[in-house]
């Protein structure tokens, strides 16, 4: 018998077992996008936004738990965002806002999927404007443009923010160290919702906060206590030093953070009376995550 002959039958069978479980696999897709219909016209009913970042990444956390197969976990999560954008293209378009150029739209894009809407915003300014109005349900923001927003989010000690830090998105690695690198980290963010708090004590959760009021040595004395990531800003016009360290706004990210009485008695104890800091968002992240 010809061996090229017995290899080609051998490649047909195992062609013809891979042909009837796309056709098993695309059968159960589509029971899972009437599952999600259903769902998407409770959350209408309930005002509820139909992205749930929370949600997503227990789910994708608990499939790379159970997986023993060869399937990495950066495998899973692309093919289980993707599924999860077409089960939200069943509740209804999420509109996303893509502010950072090219590079926003490929992050943003690597974090949703191919079945949500994306438009393009050219500054911070007008991505706010644009959440305000309504017109996107969310904003992909470069991490360091958020801090653009300074007065708008401190301009009441005591208030709640107008916005929320709900998750972020890389570029891919090899993407990230190109030209477009030093802009390759971006913050997901929602408008007007309470900071969202991970359940689960068992997943690794991030926060984000901006500290008014803090003196660069009060800071360096901060992240000795706490550690985590500072990117400081000068909201001054010109980009000129201020004139006294009350002016400074700095954007700190931690993992894990301590609770708000010990945040509340560190920011009174090392930056006094005047200075306050404000939670932007808390959410889960996943193991490759990066400060």
């Amino acid at each position: 018998m010809d061996p090229d002959a017995t290899s080609l039958g051998e490649i047909d069978r195992l062609r013809r077992r891979l042909d009837e479980m796309d056709r098993q696999l695309l059968a159960l897709l589509n029971q899972r996008m009437e599952v999600a219909k259903r769902i998407g016209e409770r959350k209408r009913r309930e005002s509820q936004l139909i992205f749930d970042p929370v949600r997503e990444e227990a789910v994708i956390r608990d499939l790379v738990k159970q997986d023993a197969g060869s399937l990495s976990p950066l495998g899973i999560r692309a093919i289980f965002q993707e599924i999860f954008s077409l089960s939200r293209a069943q509740q209804g378009v999420l509109r996303i806002g893509c502010c950072g150029g090219a590079a926003s739209l490929l992050a943003a894009h690597r974090r949703f999927g191919s079945s949500d809407g994306y438009r393009m915003v050219r500054s911070a300014e007008e991505g706010k404007r644009l959440l305000v109005e309504e017109s996107i349900d969310i904003l992909v923001l470069p991490k360091q443009r958020l801090l653009d927003w300074s007065h708008w989010l401190l301009r009441k000690p005591d208030a709640q923010s107008p916005v929320t830090v709900c998750g972020e998105s890389d570029l891919p690695h090899l993407l990230a160290i190109h030209r477009m690198g030093w802009r390759s980290r971006f913050y997901i963010i929602r408008l007007g919702k309470e900071p969202i708090r991970p359940q689960d004590g068992s997943q690794s959760q991030k926060a984000v906060f901006l500290l008014a009021g803090c003196s660069r040595e009060a800071m360096d004395r901060w992240r000795h206590r706490f550690g985590g990531c500072w990117a400081p800003t000068n909201p001054c016009a010109g980009g000129k030093e201020p004139p006294d360290a009350s002016a400074l706004v700095h954007l700190w990210e931690v993992f894990d953070p301590p609770s708000r009485e010990a945040l509340r008695e560190t920011c009174s104890a090392l930056c006094g009376d005047s200075a306050w800091i404000v939670l932007l968002g808390a959410y889960p992240v996943s193991s490759d995550t990066r400060l």
